[in-house]
């Protein structure tokens, strides 16, 4: 799968294919009509700038310290296609705090917790257009995470409709 890049692409396909299917549009490939090989791959500059601004993106655990926000964006002819907005953040503590933290700081932005997420944290928030925002929080390294919220970019925005 082709991928566009903005930023320093992390690699999680099989990730943002989970999140896609639990929290992003559902079934993607049965809504999209027409060959998507026709379809621009482009990122959603409004979502990004909203999401920028998403305080589980913008705030640490208290001591952590958070690294630059990547963005990508992945296109091809197979769904699912997806932006990802991704931030490492170290010095963070123990999953459990960092799930506490986050857990407190989505729902008190949005977020709905998704009760059998794999990861340390994960919720999803519905957008302006009926898509969902996936969020998940991955350990990567004792004290250190990831920070990820995937969107549908929007050339595919009408999948979610």
């Amino acid at each position: 799968m082709p991928v566009r890049r903005v930023g320093v692409f992390h690699s999680t396909v099989v990730l943002a294919a989970l999140a896609l299917a639990v929290g992003g549009c559902g079934r993607l490939g049965d809504a999209i009509s027409g060959d998507l090989s026709d379809r621009a791959c482009h990122p959603d500059p409004e979502t990004v700038a909203a999401l920028r601004q998403e305080p589980v993106l913008t705030r640490t655990p208290p001591g952590a310290t958070a690294g630059p926000t990547t963005e990508t964006v992945s296109c091809g002819d197979e769904p699912p296609s997806f932006g990802m907005l991704d931030r490492e953040v170290t010095g963070a503590g123990t999953a459990d705090d960092v799930s506490r933290f986050y857990a407190d700081l989505g729902r008190s932005s949005g977020w709905e917790r998704f009760d059998h997420g794999v990861h340390v944290y994960d919720a999803g928030k519905p957008d302006d257009t009926r898509c969902t925002w996936r969020l998940q929080v991955v350990s990567t390294a004792e004290g250190t995470y990831r920070v990820q919220i995937f969107y549908t970019p929007r050339d595919l925005r009408p999948t979610c409709l």
